[in-house]
């Protein structure tokens, strides 16, 4: 599978990314870049499973390194936003996270480190539109890495879990003449061109 074709099978999720931009729907878009290296962690993992430990790894590995934004403290995002709707943690090195949007004058306000007191511990700032760029850069380095000869294992587990990813297509309801519907299914094959 060339990163070609992984490219093709992340469709759904690159045009999401884009959409999410076009139309500055920036909290959606955090959602959706906080469960990506999940995604991609299980597709790699022998069982197709996520689970902590494979999330970190899986950042640690595609994200550059960087003291200041850890696979940690991506993981206290993924553990408090999503799974509590939560910006205060007591993972990682923060006490708590900042999401802004881009600005209309370009500035950039990412990874800014402050203090807000009041014993919740520094605060880390992230641009989320710096955030989709960073993990589709990931994201397409790990579809490079998977073409290494030492990573065929992982490169065989995700054409094993592949066809089941999300994709989108025509749905047509049975019973129901003359109506189609999108989709957004991981039954069926994928189909790569």
């Amino acid at each position: 599978m060339t990163p070609v074709e992984l490219e093709h099978a992340f469709e759904v999720y690159f045009a999401e990314i884009e959409r999410c931009v076009r139309n500055k729907c920036y909290w959606a878009l955090l959602h959706l870049l906080v469960i990506l290296p999940d995604i991609c962690a299980a597709l790699q993992a022998d069982d197709g499973e996520a689970d902590d430990g494979r999330y970190r790894n899986w950042c640690r590995q595609n994200f550059p390194g960087d003291k200041t934004f850890t696979p940690e403290d991506r993981y206290a995002i993924r553990c408090t936003l999503l799974h509590q709707g939560r910006t205060i943690t007591s993972r990682g090195q923060y006490g708590s996270f900042s999401f802004v949007q881009p600005t209309d004058t370009g500035s950039v306000f990412h990874r800014l480190v402050t203090d807000f007191g009041a014993g919740i511990g520094p605060n880390l700032t992230l641009d989320v539109g710096k955030m989709a760029e960073e993990t589709g850069l990931a994201i397409r380095r790990w579809f490079d890495d998977l073409q290494k000869p030492e990573k065929k294992q992982r490169l065989k587990n995700v054409q094993t879990y592949l066809p089941q990813l999300v994709r989108t297509g025509k749905k047509s309801i049975p019973g129901i003449t003359g109506i189609q519907t999108s989709t957004v299914s991981s039954t069926g094959s994928i189909t790569t061109s």
